[in-house]
């Protein structure tokens, strides 16, 4: 019988249901249909499937799927489960509410702080909560890697401190997903691709929709697009807000640009080139040039192969105007020499001194100076009216534009490439490798993880 309380659930059947219900007879197939929707309706409410119809039943907090190829009424007289009710309450307003919330999910935690991401690191299993007001519930397709990050925050060292004590805190920051379902007062909707900023290291993630910045509808992009969006979240954005805000480039600066195959150097060749400037980048191999090159920049210098002093002195004799530098050591040091006064050099980082990809700092001192800097968000104001700036989002107060947007559309344009870094991490598991390969200076883009 047809009712106005049955609860219907689309859902899309995978091919080994498929198979298994074109190879059992049909009084398997009822008998099949039956002892899986017995958690879902009672008696009162049948269960009706029509041709080619699907639906789907939650046994042990799992979705299991049945298929039917031809019309046939199931009724149960068993009641829901207690994870029945739950999934059917969380799908019950469709306004807010794709038709696949799992009741649980799996996310990548630290134990506690410790000497490195994988020393630490370990997948919990948690209960699926619905986002309050102002957030959104996210599917995770990819997750930014930030090597240093997540080495100082699993080690709860500088601006992580507090985690010094903590057990089982979420890792991870930027990704890239689907929304799934949405709070009150949200405008984002269920199916809508969003990049954002969170805990991404997890299969789902509820964060802020002030931190998600929207960039389609998911069932009209690639498994690629999401990859791109999460590197574009925070790496792109760092390299945008530094160079058009806080360092104000203008036509015709000649910029130095260290690590410019990196995560974040390589979006910084490329909004350079497109702000009129002048381009030298520096990388460590020959494979990692010829990327920069199609990137347009002007000067690449390998720097394994040529002395980086020696180029700028013979071949920029007059300095140059802006820097944007992630490296520290002797190319902080370097990039400082050679910049012309009232230039500026926007320090995004210093990972030649992080933990684990530092090994033993030959260069411990200049390190501590630089990260006590670098996250203390100083700004050094040296002779020749020279400024070094380790808050580079500083720029952010005077911006008369959206810099998120402005990014991304930039992307949707083709004017602006998002680089991933080949090496196809997959799955939590996978993590510690991921973070381990990107602080090992061999990627070239930005690492992202692929969650399934």
């Amino acid at each position: 019988p047809r009712s106005s309380s049955r609860k219907h659930i689309n859902v899309t059947t995978p091919p080994f249901v498929t198979s298994f219900w074109d190879t059992t007879s049909p009084i398997a197939r009822l008998a099949c249909a039956r002892q899986y929707t017995t958690g879902l309706e009672s008696a009162a409410d049948t269960v009706c499937l029509g041709e080619a119809a699907q639906i789907s039943a939650v046994v042990d907090c799992k979705i299991v799927l049945v298929a039917s190829a031809a019309l046939v009424c199931v009724a149960t007289s068993v009641g829901p489960s207690r994870q029945a009710r739950a999934h059917i309450q969380m799908q019950a307003n469709p306004a807010t509410a794709t038709s696949e919330v799992p009741l649980r999910f799996r996310r990548l935690v630290a134990q506690s702080a410790g000497e490195s991401v994988r020393a630490v690191a370990a997948v919990r299993e948690l209960e699926t909560k619905q986002p309050g007001e102002g957030e959104v519930l996210i599917k995770v397709l990819a997750a930014g890697i930030n090597g240093g990050c997540e080495t100082f925050r699993a080690r709860g060292e500088r601006v992580f401190a507090s985690l010094k004590g903590a057990s089982d805190f979420a890792l991870g920051s930027e990704g890239a997903g689907i929304v799934l379902q949405v709070g009150q007062g949200v405008s984002l909707r269920p199916g809508d691709a969003v990049a954002f900023v969170g805990s991404a290291l997890s299969e789902l993630d509820t964060v802020k929709e002030s931190s998600c910045h929207r960039f389609g509808v998911a069932s009209d992009l690639d498994p690629k697009h999401f990859r791109e969006a999460a590197a574009l979240r925070i790496s792109g954005l760092t390299a945008l807000v530094a160079l058009e805000l806080t360092g104000q480039i203008s036509q015709g600066d000649v910029i130095l640009i260290t690590a410019a195959a990196g995560g974040t150097g390589h979006f910084a060749v490329q909004i350079a080139k497109l702000n009129g400037a002048r381009v030298v980048a520096t990388c460590s191999t020959d494979e990692k040039a010829e990327v920069l090159r199609s990137l347009g920049a002007d000067r690449v210098v390998v720097y394994t192969k040529e002395d980086l002093s020696k180029v700028l002195d013979d071949e920029f004799p007059e300095g140059v105007d802006l820097v944007y530098e992630g490296v520290g050591g002797k190319l902080h040091t370097m990039a400082l020499a050679h910049l012309k006064d009232g230039g500026r050099q926007l320090q995004v980082g210093y990972i030649s001194h992080y933990p684990q990809a530092a090994g033993k700092d030959a260069h411990e001192g200049q390190g501590e100076e630089l990260g006590d800097a670098f996250w203390g968000g100083k700004t050094w104001e040296l002779p020749g009216n020279k400024t070094v700036y380790f808050n580079v989002w500083g720029g952010m107060k005077r911006a008369t534009f959206n810099p998120v947007k402005r990014l991304f559309d930039l992307w949707a344009a083709a004017d602006l490439k998002a680089l991933i870094d080949p090496a196809p991490f997959t799955g939590l598991e996978q993590a510690p490798d991921a973070v381990e390969h990107m602080m090992s200076g061999q990627s070239t883009g930005k690492v992202v993880l692929r969650l399934p």
